[in-house]
């Protein structure tokens, strides 16, 4: 992957840790706002936060018992990692200077303002910490990646890309994956190019072994070659069908646009600014890399052709998939 992008977070993560560290009491919440804005504002350590929320959502019930007095620590480590996020995001949100000391308090039964603060940071901040950074090498990372090669494609490539698509577009969808495949190489990432499984053939899946597998797949959406909505649900449901055969819970959908038509994904479901649809605990991002080159700019193009797949569209294929044949 990218080591040096991987290695320029962490190394300003570890910065933000040691300045809230050695923080006393009097300057602990501010230093806690100044670190929260950091992690939001880092769109890898957002998306991690972001993906932890959407799967505890119940956190947030045990960190009001906690604003309330009720010292609560969860009982295994992923619950607790949640508690943790729900904790600290409450304390930012609250407006409340003191109240980093009145869960220290809770939970460590100190009566001294930093002891009450070493007690907080120990409970709640560090397993924090600890969690985004082993979560750092993550699925999270190839997302970074992915819209990093998204923009190389449509502001750097373009023209280029187009070119060899329309010099033979039979072989045009595997050309496009194959820049894909350098890339990813480039970033330092090990994989396998179309491994067989019970579903068929993947694009692509990253080294079998270790946690920092990817599947994906590569699609192209062009309605006048056949490549419709209908292409690219059928494509989704295979992502599907190779997270089910590998048994991975994230995906990848990598849309080439290589026609003047829109491809729209309504949802409010993003995570930087990429649309996903879980299903059954797989969770499937689409990335759509509009390399078409279009003869105008902008500002000349007028209203364009729209065409719109919605979450709902995609879940129905997989259930339709699912339903067992009518006796």
């Amino acid at each position: 992957m990218d080591s040096e992008y991987i290695q320029q977070v962490r190394y300003k993560l570890q910065k933000r840790q040691k300045r809230i560290n050695t923080a006393g009491f009097q300057t602990f919440h501010s230093t806690l706002l100044q670190t929260w804005g950091f992690l939001q504002e880092n769109q890898l350590t957002k998306g991690i936060l972001d993906d932890l929320e959407r799967r505890f959502p119940d956190g947030g019930q045990h960190a009001d018992k906690m604003m309330a007095g009720e010292a609560l620590i969860g009982n295994t480590e992923s619950e607790h990692n949640a508690i943790c996020y729900w904790v600290v995001k409450k304390c930012v949100e609250a407006g409340k200077p003191q109240i980093e000391f009145q869960i220290g308090r809770q939970v460590g039964g100190a009566s001294q303002l930093d002891d009450a603060v070493e007690a907080f940071r120990l409970t709640y901040l560090e397993p924090l910490f600890d969690y985004i950074d082993e979560q750092i090498d993550d699925k999270r990372t190839m997302l970074v990646l992915l819209k990093k090669f998204k923009h190389r494609c449509e502001w750097f490539r373009r023209a280029a890309m187009f070119a060899r698509f329309k010099e033979d577009t039979g072989q045009g969808e595997k050309e496009l994956a194959r820049n894909l495949y350098e890339y990813l190489h480039d970033q330092g990432l090990q994989f396998h190019i179309e491994p067989e499984s019970a579903s068929g053939r993947v694009d692509l899946i990253s080294a079998q072994s270790g946690k920092d597998r990817l599947v994906a797949d590569t699609k192209l959406f062009n309605p006048e070659r056949g490549q419709d909505r209908g292409y690219i649900i059928k494509g989704f449901r295979q992502v599907y069908d190779y997270l089910k055969d590998f048994n991975e819970s994230f995906g990848y959908l990598v849309i080439f646009k290589t026609c003047q038509q829109d491809l729209a994904i309504p949802t409010q479901l993003q995570e930087s600014s990429v649309p996903f649809v879980t299903h059954n605990n797989k969770t499937i991002f689409l990335v759509v890399i509009d390399i078409f080159d279009y003869p105008e700019s902008a500002s000349k193009r007028g209203k364009l052709q729209a065409y719109e797949i919605t979450p709902h569209e995609f879940v129905d294929s997989l259930r339709e998939a699912e339903s067992p044949p009518p006796g």
